[in-house]
C-alpha cells in the first residue's frame, strides 16, 4: 500500500518549521498580523453600514483565520491576546436575532453579505476548534447559524457568482454541526450539497462527469474550490462515494489543466481570478492577470484536504510547489504584504504589492487591506500542519526543511537549497516513519533508492538520536510547456528564473544565470522583473 492513510495533526505547538516556509510566517506575524487595526476590521459589523454591496465583511473572518493558525505553531503570546481581544469585539456585535453582520438590513442577504457571514463562522470555529472550546463561542455561532437557515429562499439563490459564493457556506455548516452535535445544521448542509451549490447548476453533479474547471458555475476559482472544499466536508460525514467521485474528479481536472508551473492559478480577468486553462494558457500574457494569491491559498487548503482523504503523496508535491514558489514568492520581504496577482512568467513581469481594495473603489480608505493579503498569511499557516503528521502506525513526515516536532524528531540539512537532509528521532519505541517521496525528484533512503510519488516506509524500534539520511536528486530539470513554445527548469522543488535588477549580492544568480522564483524579484519594483518561462 503506498498511500499514508488516517493522517491527522499534531496538537498545537508541537510542530515549529525554521526554514524558509517557517521564516517567513515569522516575518508575517510581525510584519503584518501585529500590526492590523482590528478595531476597524470590528466597526463595521458595529454600523451595520456596507452599504455598497463591497465585502469589508470578509476581512474579520479571513484574518482571525491567519491569527489563529500563525498563533497555533508560534504560541505567540502577543497573538493570543489579539485574538481574544478581537473574538469579544465581534461577539459585541451580534444582535437578539442572532445575526453578524456588515450589512444594512435592507441590503441583508444581498452582494457579499453571505460570503462575509461565512468568514465570521469559519474565524469563530477556528477560535472554538483551535483556541479553546468556550460555550459563549459556541452559543454565538449556534445562533448565528439558526438566523442564517431562517432565511426565506434557498442560500445559493443569494450573492455573487451565481450563489456559489454564498454557497461556499457550505463547509462552516457542516463544522456546526459537528461543534453542536445537532443534526438541523447538518440537514441544512445536506440540502445545499445536494442543490450542487449554484443556481445556475450543480457544480458537483459537473465534476462528477468530468466536465472542465473552466465550464463549471461562472469558473470563479477561488470560491468553487471553497464549495468542493465543503464537499470534503460532507464527505468526510457521510461517506457517500458520488461526493468522493466529485471531489476527486475535480481536483485531478484543476491540477492537471489549470495550476500553472508554480503552483499557482486563476486567468482571464485582470485579477486573475478564474479558471480558464490556466495551465495551458500560463505562457501567455493576453489572457488576463496571472494567478490570483487567494487562488495559490484556497487550492493549498484544498490540496490539505485531498491529502486527508486520500493519503496520496503527490497531494503533498502539489502543496510543496505552491508553498515554495508561488505562496514564497507571493510575500514581501518584511511580511508586510503580498502579490494579488502573480506577474507573467514570459518576461517583463514584476511582483506587484496588493492595494487597499475597498479604498480604491470608494475613495475611503480601508487600512490597506485586499483579499490575498489576508489570505496569504493562511496559506503558510498550512505548512506546519501537513509537515508532520500523526498516523495510525506513527507519523507521516511531508515537509523536509528544518523544523522540530517537539518530543517525536527534529530535520536538519536547510531543505530545499541543499539536497542532503538528516531526520533526527526524539521519541524511542517501536512505530512507524512514513517519508513523502517525492514524485519529481529522486531521492534515496539511507543510501538506497526510494519509489518517488510514494510515501517511504520505516518500521523499526526507535532509540533517542536514530537518524534517517535522505539525499535528493536536485539536478537542474528541463520542463517544456503544455503549448510546447517554451521551456523552463526546476531544482528540486524550485523553479528557476532569470532576474533584472535584482536586490544585490545576497541573491546573486546560480545555475547559469538563474535563480529561484521566490528568491527573485523582491525588489516588488517595475524594474525588478523576472521570467520563468524561456523561447523554445
Amino acid at each position: 500500500m503506498n498511500e499514508c492513510k488516517n493522517m491527522r495533526f499534531l496538537p498545537k505547538g508541537v510542530v515549529r518549521l525554521q526554514g524558509p516556509l517557517g521564516q517567513a510566517i515569522d516575518r508575517v506575524i510581525e510584519g503584518r498580523l501585529k500590526k492590523i487595526d482590528y478595531d476597524l476590521l470590528v466597526k463595521s459589523f458595529k454600523l451595520r453600514d456596507e452599504a455598497d454591496g463591497y465585502w469589508r465583511c470578509e476581512f474579520w473572518g479571513k484574518v482571525m483565520r491567519s491569527l489563529i493558525y500563525s498563533w497555533r505553531m508560534t504560541q505567540d503570546e502577543e497573538l493570543l491576546g489579539l485574538i481574544r481581544k478581537t473574538k469579544d469585539d465581534i461577539l459585541s456585535t451580534q444582535t437578539a436575532d442572532g445575526r453578524i453582520t456588515s450589512y444594512p438590513e435592507h441590503l441583508q442577504l444581498r452582494g457579499w453579505d453571505l460570503w462575509g457571514r461565512k468568514y465570521v463562522l469559519l474565524g469563530l470555529l477556528a477560535y472554538y476548534h483551535e483556541v479553546e472550546p468556550d460555550a459563549d463561542v459556541l452559543n454565538a455561532i449556534a445562533r448565528m447559524t439558526d438566523d442564517l437557515l431562517a432565511s426565506p429562499g434557498r442560500l445559493q439563490d443569494y450573492g455573487e457568482h451565481f450563489g456559489i459564493a454564498s454557497s461556499s457556506i457550505l463547509r462552516a455548516l457542516v463544522e456546526v454541526a459537528q461543534a453542536t452535535r445537532q443534526e438541523k445544521y447538518l440537514a441544512a448542509a445536506s440540502k445545499l450539497a445536494e442543490a450542487g451549490c449554484c443556481y445556475l447548476h450543480n457544480i458537483f453533479d459537473a465534476a462528477r462527469i468530468d466536465a472542465q474547471p473552466a465550464e463549471i458555475g461562472d469558473a470563479k476559482a477561488y470560491e468553487m474550490t471553497s464549495c468542493f472544499q465543503g464537499l470534503c466536508a460532507m464527505y468526510e460525514v457521510t461517506k457517500d462515494a458520488k461526493m468522493l467521485e466529485a471531489i476527486t474528479n475535480y481536483y485531478q481536472a484543476v491540477r492537471e489543466q489549470e495550476i500553472t508551473i508554480t503552483g499557482t492559478g486563476g486567468l482571464k480577468d485582470a485579477n486573475g481570478e478564474f479558471w480558464y486553462h490556466g495551465a495551458l494558457r500560463q505562457t501567455r500574457q493576453d489572457a488576463g492577470g496571472m494567478g490570483e494569491t487567494c487562488v495559490t491559498v484556497t487550492w493549498i487548503w484544498f490540496c490539505m484536504n485531498i491529502l486527508g482523504l486520500t493519503g496520496d503523496a503527490t497531494v503533498a508535491d502539489e502543496m510543496e510547489r505552491s508553498l515554495y514558489n508561488a505562496l514564497l514568492g507571493a510575500v514581501t520581504p518584511d511580511g508586510s504584504n503580498f502579490v494579488h496577482i502573480n506577474p507573467f512568467l514570459t518576461g517583463g513581469g514584476w511582483k506587484k504589492p496588493s492595494f487597499d481594495q475597498i479604498g480604491r473603489k470608494t475613495g475611503v480608505p480601508f487600512d490597506g487591506h485586499d483579499c490575498c493579503r489576508a489570505q496569504g498569511p493562511y496559506g503558510l499557516a498550512a505548512a506546519p500542519l501537513y509537515a508532520v503528521m500523526a498516523t495510525d502506525a506513527g507519523y507521516a513526515v511531508n515537509v523536509y526543511e528544518d523544523l522540530t516536532a517537539h518530543g517525536i524528531l527534529r530535520i536538519e540539512g536547510n531543505y530545499p537549497s541543499n539536497a542532503n537532509v538528516k531526520i533526527i528521532l526524539e521519541k524511542e519505541g517501536e512505530y512507524e516513519l512514513c517519508l513523502r517521496m517525492p514524485g519529481d525528484f529522486k531521492c534515496k533512503v539511507d543510501g538506497l533508492d526510494a519509489e518517488g510519488g510514494k510515501y517511504h516506509r520505516i518500521l523499526r524500534k526507535w532509540k533517542k538520536g536514530d537518524a534517517v539520511e535522505l539525499c535528493f536528486d536536485f539536478g537542474v530539470k528541463r520542463i517544456v510547456s503544455q503549448d510546447g513554445a517554451y521551456h523552463c527548469f526546476r531544482k528540486g522543488p524550485l523553479l528557476l528564473c532569470q532576474e533584472q535588477n535584482g536586490c544585490g549580492a545576497e541573491h546573486l544568480a546560480q545555475d547559469g544565470g538563474l535563480i529561484d522564483y521566490a528568491t527573485a524579484g523582491l525588489r516588488f519594483s517595475p524594474e525588478n522583473t523576472l521570467q520563468l518561462w524561456f523561447p523554445n
